[in-house]
Parts: C-alpha cells; structure tokens; sequence
C-alpha cells in the first residue's frame, strides 16, 4: 500500500512536520510513502482550457505531471496546509485547481483521504478548511477516512508539544489501521 502526503505550506515547520510524523507512522506499519511539498515544485496555474476534459490528459507540462503519477499510484491521499484566511494556502488552491483532471477521469476514486491543517485561528477556521477538503474529496471521488487539525502560530509549536505529537500518533494509527 502507497501513501501521498502533499504540503501546502510555504514554509519549513508545523505542518511538514505533521505529514512527516504521519508518514513515519505510516512507514512503521510497513507502508510505502510519498512527500510533495508544493513549496519546492513547479506548478503553473490552471488555464481552463479543458483540455482534460476531452483527453484526459493535461497540456500543461510542469511538476503536476509526476504528481499525477503519484497519485494515481497511490491507495491513501493526504493533504495539508496551514490555514491563511479561512482557507488554504495560494498554493494549495492552485494545486487542487490543477486536479480538474481527475474530476474529469475519475482515476482517484475510491481511494482513502485525510485531510490535516493548522493555523492561529480556532476551530471555525479549521472546519471551514475541513469542510473544503471534504468538498474537494467528494468531487473526486476519494472516501475520507479522517481530518486532524491544529491551532499553532510559531513555526515548531506542534514539534515541542508531546500532546499534539501524540495526538499525530493517534490519528496515524486510525488511518493505517
């Protein structure tokens, strides 16, 4: 079994850390694992062309098309990213833009999805995150399997808390169970 952990996060801290104890987890179970960290790929905005549409291919050749592979092979999806305005990062929304192809394919569905974010907010803003990728999963078909989030302003403030690493233990050990 393969896991994809994709990072929305502009930055080094809470949330890579989040996806990489998650995928620690995941390894430690004997699983096959995948890190995208948006932040160091190439990945230009969707040109609504709809090329996807009628080929099922995207035209557009950039860093996207190693993470379509990716996906595709891949039996459990995870997202994450930091909450910037009750939302998700620019990044990630681009990125998921990008994912019109598999609304139009549907070769992710019935794959497993979680769905992680962290932020300064509270918990409306993370359910409104929550709720996105809850949305954005049912568009392509995948089943969620569970959401984590976080409240945390510095950038290691999950790393030095035992409780929420725990809690990270946790939630690794529902999904790959």
């Amino acid at each position: 079994m393969r896991v994809i952990a994709i990072c929305g996060s502009p930055r080094s801290g809470n949330m890579e850390f989040i996806l990489k104890r998650i995928l620690i987890n995941a390894e430690k179970k004997g699983l096959d694992t995948d890190f995208v960290m948006l932040k160091s790929k190439s990945i230009e905005f969707c040109n609504g062309c709809l090329t996807c549409d009628s080929t099922g291919l995207c035209n557009i050749k950039d860093d996207m098309q190693i993470i379509y592979s990716k996906l595709e092979e891949s039996d459990i999806i995870i997202f994450g990213s930091p909450i910037y305005f009750d939302s998700v990062t620019g990044m990630m929304k681009n990125f998921i833009d990008r994912l019109n192809l598999f609304y139009t394919t549907k070769k992710l569905k019935g794959k497993k999805f979680a769905s992680i974010c962290v932020g300064q907010s509270g918990s409306a803003s993370s359910m409104k995150v929550i709720n996105y990728f809850e949305y954005i999963s049912n568009e392509l078909g995948l089943v969620p399997i569970g959401d984590l989030s976080f409240e945390a302003k510095e950038s290691n403030e999950v790393e030095n808390n035992s409780e929420k690493v725990s809690q990270i233990d946790q939630f690794a050990e529902s999904v790959f169970s």
